[in-house]
């Protein structure tokens, strides 16, 4: 009866777990469907879709148009990690849980600072309307993420089985390369404060609306110390094996790899990098600091993808065959009936 009572137990869990989970990757789609959703007003405002990918790498292309922009480099990579969190939840990988868990802190992350920008106006030339719909997607967004969290929470309590660690060298190369960059991100806001003092720094942070070209997007140094903070998690993870880090690790490689690029693609354009030699010493480190993130970001990303190790294999020949000298194992002691 006690062990009849367990079972029970331990379906009820398991049941509430895959309820939480389809919950979960319901959740992940509606964030995907709001980012695409934003993605393709863009696309419409544009005089040209290219706009869109140069506006996302920091350099509109058309400055005197009257467009009210509102999407980052952020929505893509975040829509693309909802649907791989959901992916996950439907095939039942053991790292579902934690995948709902990674979307729903980076979402909180650089979902909360369109609240307080956008509710101060901080967008000039943005229209209430625009702005109250971005405000309601900000809000929507945060809520979800606080789903997600008591998704991922019920998911982890019901898991039928545990995922397996990192390999090591995977595992260690992507712990040195988020460590590293993560130092080389609190390096540039430690000279940051430095040279701007700290009232504007903080400013920088908290958002200036000058400073926006889009609606959803955060405050500059609040993207670059939300990128050094996800960084510095994930590198502590990856460098204890933990596989529950990995989610995290592979979306924060993610967007270190998108803000690299970016990042590279305006400095080409700007010819920043054709003459690299003639340009001053602060101007190479900032294209040596992204040409930094996004080999790690693709670097790392590549590592923290592959499989974990799986369980330890039976030593011994394949097939099943015994090495010479070793015998089968005896019978139990209690035979079954009819044995």
């Amino acid at each position: 009866m006690r062990g009849q009572g367990v079972g029970h137990d331990m379906g009820r869990r398991r049941a509430r777990a895959r309820g939480a989970g389809g919950f979960g990757a319901l959740l992940c789609l509606l964030l995907a469907l709001s980012s695409a959703g934003w993605i393709t007003r863009d696309l419409i405002v544009a005089q040209h879709p290219l706009d869109v990918w140069w506006l996302w790498a920091g350099v509109p292309s058309r400055p005197e148009s009257a467009a009210v922009w509102a999407t980052t480099l952020l929505e893509p990579v975040l829509g693309i990690g909802c649907l791989v969190a959901a992916v996950a939840v439907l095939r039942r990988s053991p790292s579902a849980p934690c995948a709902l868990g990674a979307v729903a802190g980076v979402t909180l992350l650089f979902r909360a600072p369109p609240l307080w920008n956008l509710g101060a106006d901080g967008l000039p030339g943005a229209g209430a309307g625009a702005r109250g719909w971005a405000l309601i997607t900000a809000g929507v967004a945060l809520v979800v993420s606080v789903l997600l969290l008591i998704a991922a929470s019920a998911g982890r309590s019901g898991a039928g089985r545990r995922e397996d660690r990192l390999r090591r060298a995977p595992a260690a190369v992507a712990a040195l390369l988020l460590a590293g960059s993560a130092l080389t991100l609190a390096a540039w806001q430690v000279y940051s404060i430095r040279e701007l003092g700290w009232s504007t720094y903080w400013g920088s942070v908290v958002g200036d609306g000058d400073a926006h070209r889009a609606l959803l997007q955060p405050p500059g140094n609040w993207t670059l110390l939300s990128l050094a903070l996800l960084s510095l998690v994930s590198a502590v993870g990856a460098a204890r094996g933990a596989p529950s880090v990995r989610p995290l690790g592979l979306l924060t490689a993610a967007l270190l790899l998108a803000h690299g690029a970016a990042a590279l693609a305006a400095e080409q354009r700007a010819g920043l990098i054709s003459h690299f030699r003639a340009l001053a010493p602060r101007t190479q480190l900032d294209v040596a600091t992204a040409a930094f993130a996004a080999l790690t970001g693709l670097v790392a990303l590549l590592a923290l993808a592959r499989p974990v190790a799986g369980a330890a294999a039976p030593r011994g020949p394949v097939g099943g065959q015994l090495p010479p000298g070793y015998a089968p194992p005896p019978p139990p002691a209690d035979l079954p009936p009819n044995w």
